[in-house]
């Protein structure tokens, strides 16, 4: 990438390892967020200081990148709260607690944000809600980040109509043949995964062979996703940004098919699911 060639012109063969100052108190304090979030979970990669350093050095914005999930079990969540969507306490620690503590971090030590919380519905039919019900769940969610002053140093948008200009789709070639591509087991395990989420959260009736053949549609949109967003020719962010994620970093293994450093820009310091209801 090419923040790594301008560091080297800088500092010499081994200019990535000459940090800023600044550079230094931010990974050090988003490396302690990320060790108390949750046991065994995903270190951040020495790419990312690489990346704020080069940020810093040339005086860039960091971009960052959040995924929103907008799906079905949002549906059965409305029902069980009584016709209406209420924040959940995740969602209100999230936001009264959480990002502006992330956000203090980098902003008192001089480094600008950039920071995208996007709306991601389900790559299924299956998964998908009603336009009214996602409008009102959004609704809740940014008169909640309002209220706590987030979104002054944040910004949301629809992941279809504002990045994609249209629907997810899926890799072709991975469709076709995903055995090719996903190890047997990785993919039993989100079969396993995708059907207690379909039956028991989302409330959907499908059989084992339907859910097995929606499972092989969305790693194949995720395998597509992530080589999206790791091309400096078609990522919104030209490929250079950090992925705060709402969900545990093992949701974004299919990402690495085709990109295969891209869990390396994870950086997991919130808590994750705050949309869900304790079942």
């Amino acid at each position: 990438m090419r923040f790594f060639k301008k560091i080297k012109s800088l500092f010499g063969k081994d200019g990535g390892k000459m940090r800023m100052k600044n550079t230094v108190r931010v990974m050090s304090g988003l490396r302690e967020l990320n060790a108390r979030i949750r046991k065994n979970n995903l270190r951040i990669n020495e790419w990312v200081d690489d990346y704020l350093n080069w940020c810093v050095l040339n005086g860039e914005p960091i971009n960052i990148l959040t995924q929103w999930c907008i799906s079905k079990d949002l549906e059965e969540r409305f029902n069980r709260q009584g016709g209406r969507f209420l924040p959940t306490r995740k969602e209100r620690r999230l936001f009264q607690e959480e990002i502006p503590r992330v956000i203090k971090l980098f902003t008192e030590n001089d480094l600008r944000l950039n920071w995208w919380i996007t709306f991601n519905r389900s790559y299924l039919d299956s998964g998908r809600i009603s336009g009214s019900l996602e409008e009102e769940y959004k609704r809740m969610i940014e008169v909640l980040a309002d209220s706590s002053g987030a979104t002054r140093d944040i910004l949301f948008i629809d992941w279809e109509e504002d990045i994609l200009r249209g629907r997810s789709k899926p890799n072709q070639t991975v469709l076709e043949n995903v055995g090719g591509f996903i190890k047997q087991s990785a993919l039993e395990i989100e079969i396993e995964r995708h059907s207690k989420w379909a039956r028991k959260e989302a409330g959907l009736k499908q059989t084992d062979e339907e859910l097995k053949n929606d499972v092989k549609f969305q790693i194949a949109c995720e395998v597509n996703e992530g080589e999206f967003l790791s091309d400096s020719k078609t990522s919104p962010f030209g490929g250079e940004f950090i992925l705060i994620p709402l969900e545990v970093a093992e949701r974004y293994d299919f990402f690495i098919v085709f990109a295969k450093d891209f869990k390396r820009r994870i950086v997991a310091v919130l808590s994750t699911y705050p949309w869900r209801l304790k079942v």
